[in-house]
């Protein structure tokens, strides 16, 4: 058979009023058509009106329209026979009935084909007098087997459709056998099927797999398969790989789910805001975070900590320029867009329940057991000649419980802290409306003491078609979270001290009560009854709208408006209880502030998609979009609380108290553009253009222009590839581009002025920032080469390498101190990145009679960055204050005394001195000195920060209703300075007892002695120096998820379910590393007092009704 390939806000404290407020301004926001298009497509149906049009270019609409390839025989079907074609969105079955009207010929559909063949015209079942009535029963996964849940399934021609479920299965029941069956799911290529009795296993091919098949705009325009060809890097997630892991917020989820994407927690604590990197360092002063778009409005990084994982359909992270130059001024770090969940039309409800139950303590015990145990600690402080013997005897014996050896740690981090999750969830839709609401509740118990945080979402996505040209709709989610913070483990106070503790004493007094001090260690207080006695509770409540109007007034061109608006209200609660024995003679204290932070955004696009000749395939886009911000808030403080139960600051002292407010505001207002073209499906261009206005810039120097252009070349269509079997798909591509970044602060660029204090009662001013008038984007140029493989229906390898260009970089340089100012902010700078994306899956086994598979899957980025070019013709740019150095040609260096180890004759420490060119690393052993004080130290370490290669591993596989997912997370050649080594190093230093690492007892006691320490008696151990600079690089279990669903014939006896699912996980199970602290996966360049990762187990049931 020859085969044709064809072308296809305001604060809710239970004020009803404010609440009604807050409804009617949406409902006005939606009446005045500032709105956008919901995803609704018409994937599968065909509008083509044209007279005296051949079969073959009919065949190929349908390609371009609907992703189908017709296939036939030449000699069976003259493919140049005429027909007037007269299609208004019509269905497939209608257009191939058309076209082969009056012919001995038959179609069927098998996938992504349609086969025509001899044979008699089918009857039209539906009128038949006798109807056969089938159950169909299958899976939808993807090319990876990977089960795709929340799938659609449903009748053509019907109103029966059923969802995926979490095992990827479904049945319809009572269907016409060989009725056609739509399989459709967002990110994937819709496909149908003829409904036949026994298993079905149907393979969605993702969109953004082959290089015709990526459908991004940026959020703009209509996505559409058939006439969007955008050549870029975009990684697709689907919610159903992040909704169920036993996590407090979405983006730990994503960790190691995309190459390029770092992702690093840094904290166990619930509501910590991870830090998220997108290939490499891209600027050195400047904010990282990339764009993050929900549901086609803008929102901040700690917004979507507020999300529930449940709700989230699919990301979509852009990392090349076609893709992000588009969003211009703000893409510079990358986009990450989020879907939420929809509803379907022509569904009958479908009520989902989730309930997950998790169990988390401290994912690595290394640091913890790195202390002294209670006779180390007394044999060290006798041998060392910190105390005597006699001392040391004084102080046990008025220790009324003695322990052998008290573990701080476990009094202070909890073993089993609990989580518990509840989801409700019910979708649906009529023929013209659809609908999604859910609610959810997390209620979470942090490892350390007094720590937690609960959260209650609602949401309710809504779209309805008008009529056959207008669709509107609704997004809305309303969230509102509590946090009770440890107040001490931001800075190593508390925790710290309680690693100090010495272990030979006990936190139990004889009776059983719990000290309040603790004997034996100078009567310094409990670190607990610290924690308790300072409480931090944080509030917060997030709205977020979005509606929109889409209009379709002639075939090919849309029109859509938006508005979306992304807000929140956050308070906060510092207490110092007046029961506080350490309060002093302060008394009580109470301090509180309170922030609204809004930000609304209004677009405007129109797009055209048109052919010419058939072959040659356009789509042009043109909008406007306008943004603005601000954050405003309050805060105040006071002393002298008396009482626990009187602690607002009504009751503190009239004198002192302190009052602050603020008030800030920014605007972008911003038009683009996007051409789309591809010649016969096999060559693509794309390009686009951008100009943003920032109110960040002055008047003269606010508007930037990006534009980004792409090339790409399906390969495999190719004559000499097509009948290559083994190779299922080759693609080329290359782009190039600009995007922009202003994160600096909203008035950096105006001279300003501010309140200097009172003199003489009376209120004085000065300046506070002398302005940068000449201020302007910095600017990011990205130029990326990729290649997308797959072989043997088995490998598939996407690969592409990039270089990313900082110039204009906004950074503080320094300025003359006559100004009365030490730095002011310029565009100077270069700084590159390049590096290589390795996303890799390799199918090892694969069983479709019983829906087995293990895949092998690898996903990693190798960059490297270093500083090309710096400012005021510096080679470099020493920054002791946060321990780094700026040189030419190399990465961000840590920058601190680099230490040459213990002189093994006399005990005494020594670092190196620098040579001619101090920038440069030398570590020459006859150039030492001991005097730590000397201004004349080596200071460039020549040890980068950041980790250099990222990434995960891991199988997923599948037998029966069994699912299996492990998932190992790492990160290489990654450094921290670990500043908790200097206060455990440190014995001498601190008074008598206190503890410290086992390592210190490895000091200098006489000459010839080749120790990690120098001379306690008369040195230091441990300064501020590269000693403390650690390998922290890391491989750890991320996850590991076991998961059996019911069958659906034993759900059937229940006359009530549909799927049923359960799943236990592990997560964070152990961590491999040589880096002694308590975490190693903190993105930053120092560690400190850290509140460390969790290990967790968790049990968790789905089940939809």
């Amino acid at each position: 058979m020859y085969k044709i390939y064809t072308n296809s806000l305001c604060w809710l404290q239970g004020r009803i009023t404010k609440f009604l407020l807050i409804m009617k301004l949406t409902i006005v926001l939606l009446i005045v058509s500032l709105m956008q298009v919901n995803a609704f497509t018409y994937a599968q149906r065909v509008s083509l009106k044209k007279k005296e049009i051949t079969l073959k270019q009919v065949f190929k609409e349908i390609k371009k329209q609907t992703g189908h390839d017709v296939l036939y025989q030449p000699n069976k079907l003259k493919a140049s026979q005429k027909i007037n074609a007269d299609f208004d969105n019509s269905s497939l079955d209608e257009v191939m009935k058309a076209c082969l009207q009056g012919m001995p010929l038959v179609y069927t559909f098998y996938e992504n084909s349609i086969v025509i063949k001899e044979g008699t015209p089918a009857v039209n079942i539906q009128a038949a007098a006798s109807v056969q009535l089938i159950t169909v029963t299958g899976k939808v996964v993807d090319t990876a087997g990977v089960p795709l849940k929340g799938a659609t399934v449903k009748v053509k021609k019907g109103n029966q459709s059923t969802v995926v479920d979490v095992n990827g299965t479904f049945t319809l029941k009572n269907v016409e056998e060989n009725s056609i069956l739509q399989i459709s799911f967002i990110g994937y290529i819709t496909q149908e099927i003829r409904a036949t009795s026994g298993n079905i296993l149907v393979k969605l091919k993702s969109q953004s797999f082959g290089l015709n098949e990526v459908v991004v705009l940026g959020g703009y325009g209509t996505p559409n398969a058939a006439t969007e060809k955008v050549v870029s890097t975009v990684v697709t997630v689907s919610g159903a790989e992040t909704d169920d892991k036993p996590v407090p917020n979405a983006l730990d989820a994503l960790q190691g789910r995309v190459p390029g994407l770092s992702i690093l927690s840094g904290s166990g604590e619930p509501s910590t805001v991870p830090s998220i990197r997108l290939h490499g360092l891209g600027s050195l002063t400047s904010g990282t975070d990339p764009y993050v778009i929900l549901d086609g409005t803008p929102i901040d990084l700690a917004t979507v900590l507020t999300l529930n994982p449940n709700d989230i359909h699919d990301w979509k992270i852009l990392k090349d320029a076609t893709a992000l130059s588009i969003y211009g001024a703000q893409a510079a770090n990358g986009v990450i867009i989020i879907n939420t969940n929809h509803g379907s039309f022509n569904k009958p409800a479908t009520i989902t329940l989730t309930s997950q139950y998790s169990l988390s303590s401290i994912a690595s015990y290394k640091f913890f057991h790195s202390f002294m145990n209670a006779k180390e600690l007394e044999n060290f402080d006798v041998s060392s000649g910190l105390q005597t013997q006699a001392q040391l005897d004084a102080v046990l014996a008025a220790i009324p419980v003695k322990n052998a050896d008290t573990k701080w740690y476990n009094y202070y981090y909890k073993r089993n802290a609990p989580t518990a999750q509840e989801n409700v969830a019910i979708s649906g839709g009529g023929g013209k409306t659809t609908y999604y609401i859910s609610g959810g509740y997390l209620k979470s118990v942090g490892i350390a003491a007094e720590s937690g945080y609960n959260r209650y979402n609602l949401r309710s996505n809504i779209s309805s078609t008008v009529n056959k040209w207008t669709q509107v709709g609704l997004n809305m989610a309303l969230t509102y979270d509590i946090t009770h913070t440890n107040p001490f483990t931001a800075n190593s106070t508390n925790g710290g001290l309680g690693m100090f503790a010495p272990p030979y004493a006990s936190p139990y007094a004889p009776d059983g009560s719990r000290y309040v001090t603790i004997p034996g260690w100078g009567n310094r207080y409990d670190p607990y009854y610290r924690t308790s006695q300072n409480p931090i509770n944080n509030s917060k409540f997030t709205f977020n709208p979005t509606a929109y109007v889409q209009v379709k007034p002639i075939s090919g061109l849309t029109l859509k408006s938006q508005a979306g608006l992304n807000g929140y209200d956050f308070t906060n609660s510092t207490l110092t209880l007046p029961s506080y024995l350490g309060v002093g003679s302060k008394l009580g204290t109470n301090s509180e502030s309170y922030e609204r932070n809004v930000r609304k955004t209004f677009t405007n696009t129109a797009e055209y998609a048109f052919t010419v000749g058939a072959v040659n395939h356009i789509t042009a886009l043109a909008g406007q979009e306008y943004s603005d911000g601000g954050d405003q808030g309050f805060s105040a403080s006071g002393q002298g609380l008396t009482d626990n139960r009187l602690i607002l600051l009504g009751n503190t002292i009239a004198s002192p108290r302190d009052i602050g407010s603020y008030n800030y505001e920014y605007v972008y207002n911003s038009y683009f553009g996007k051409l789309n073209y591809d010649f016969n499906e096999k060559y693509y261009a794309v390009a686009s253009i951008r100009n943003d206005a920032s109110s960040r810039f002055s008047v003269a120097h606010r508007s930037g222009t990006f534009w980004s252009g792409g090339l790409g070349w399906e390969a495999k269509k190719e004559n000499f590839l097509k009948d290559v079997s083994w190779i299922d798909n080759l693609t080329l591509k290359a782009n190039t581009g600009t995007s922009g970044n202003s994160l600096i602060g909203n008035y950096t660029s105006l001279a300003l002025i501010g309140n200097a204090g009172p003199y003489n009662n009376t209120l004085g001013y000065n300046v506070t920032n002398p302005g940068s008038p000449y201020l302007t984007w910095e600017q990011h140029q990205k130029t990326t080469f990729g290649m997308n493989v797959a072989v043997l229906d088995r490998i598939r390898l996407d690969v592409s390498y990039y270089i990313d260009v900082t110039s204009q970089m906004l950074i503080d340089v320094p300025f003359p101190t006559t100004s009365g100012f030490t730095t002011i902010t310029q565009n100077t700078g270069t700084l590159q990145n390049k590096g290589f994306d390795i996303d890799l899956a390799v199918d090892l086994w694969k069983d479709k009679v019983h829906n087995g598979y293990l895949t092998f899957f690898l996903k990693n980025e190798i960059t490297h960055n270093k500083i090309t070019k710096l400012f005021q013709g510096r080679s470099s740019f020493p920054q002791p204050g946060f321990l780094q150095a700026w040189v030419v040609g190399q990465p961000v260096n840590f920058y601190l005394p680099l230490f040459a180890g213990v002189n093994s004759q006399t005990g005494a420490p020594q670092w190196y001195l620098p040579g001619s060119n101090p920038s440069i690393t030398r570590k020459d052993p006859k150039a030492v000195t001991s005097d730590f004080n000397s201004d004349a130290l080596q200071q460039n370490s020549g040890i980068g920060q950041f980790a250099p290669s990222t990434g995960s591993f891991g199988f997923n596989g599948g037998y029966k209703g069994f699912s299996l997912e492990v998932m190992f997370y790492y990160a290489l050649g990654k450094h921290l300075l670990s500043n908790d080594g200097y206060y455990f190093q440190n014995p001498n230093v601190y008074p008598v007892g206190y503890n410290a690492y086992k390592i210190v007892q490895n000091y200098w006691k006489k000459p010839g002695d080749v120790t990690q320490f120098p001379d306690i008696n008369n040195y230091q151990l441990t300064q501020f120096d590269s000693s403390l600079i650690q390998d922290a690089s890391f491989m750890r279990l991320k996850d590991l998820t076991l998961s059996y669903s019911v069958p659906k014939s034993l759900l059937e006896h229940t006359k009530v379910l549909k799927a049923f699912k359960i799943f236990l996980e592990g997560r964070n199970l152990f961590t491999i590393t040589k880096y002694t602290g308590p975490d190693p996966e903190i993105d930053s360049n120092l560690s400190y007092g850290q509140f460390p990762s969790t290990k967790q187990y968790s049990l968790g049931l789905e089940a939809t009704f």
